[in-house]
């Protein structure tokens, strides 16, 4: 069995504030933020998790630490499902942002976030939890779907929800959910 459970950090004081940022450090998850993790947290109780991974970006580092407290598994920190690259737009306003393709903006393309992804999902072994961002979350679960950066406009990756891909059969199972239903749990569970 190879799953994949992509998380979205819970709510931001960077989402708070509409910025994007890939600093490190300087944007904690709000009361709000940690509150929808706790959720997310409690939805995955009792999935036998074999590993659980995390951006070193602190938004999803106290994500990966709040669930690793239900889930029972200390999270490790893993550069490939980092936040995008953002270039000259690092820190700024998301309204300030011209309407461009990533890469014309001097950003990281959309295929470099789906290749760092395909190298993480080559070593799944058994169900992962994997704690990223937006933007490399909907990359990587489009590139299930043969959708292109332009037609995943629509994809909504909110905050602390699930996006669940079973790796072997290259099949996404939920896009962006803050619930697991009895659907995907008995799906995982058959798969354990």
């Amino acid at each position: 069995m190879k799953v994949a459970i992509l998380v979205r950090h819970g709510e931001s004081e960077a989402n708070t504030r509409n910025i994007i940022s890939e600093d490190l450090y300087g944007y904690p998850l709000t009361k709000n933020g940690r509150d929808q993790v706790k959720h997310t947290a409690m939805q995955l109780q009792g999935i036998p998790v074999d590993n659980l991974i995390t951006s070193p970006i602190q938004r999803t580092m106290e994500t990966a630490e709040i669930i690793s407290r239900i889930v029972n598994i200390e999270p490790k920190v893993d550069e490939r499902i980092r936040e995008s690259g953002l270039g000259n737009f690092n820190n700024k306003k998301v309204e300030s942002l011209p309407k461009a393709m990533r890469m014309d903006l001097g950003m990281e393309s959309w295929e470099s976030h789906q290749n760092r992804f395909k190298e993480v999902f080559s070593e799944v072994n058994g169900i992962w939890i994997i704690v990223s961002h937006a933007l490399p979350i909907r990359a990587a679960i489009c590139s299930f779907l043969d959708i292109d950066e332009t037609e995943s406009f629509g994809v909504e990756i909110r905050n602390a929800s699930m996006s669940i891909v079973d790796l072997e059969n290259s099949s996404v199972l939920s896009i962006g959910s803050l619930l697991l239903s009895k659907r995907i749990l008995s799906t995982i569970s058959s798969r354990s």
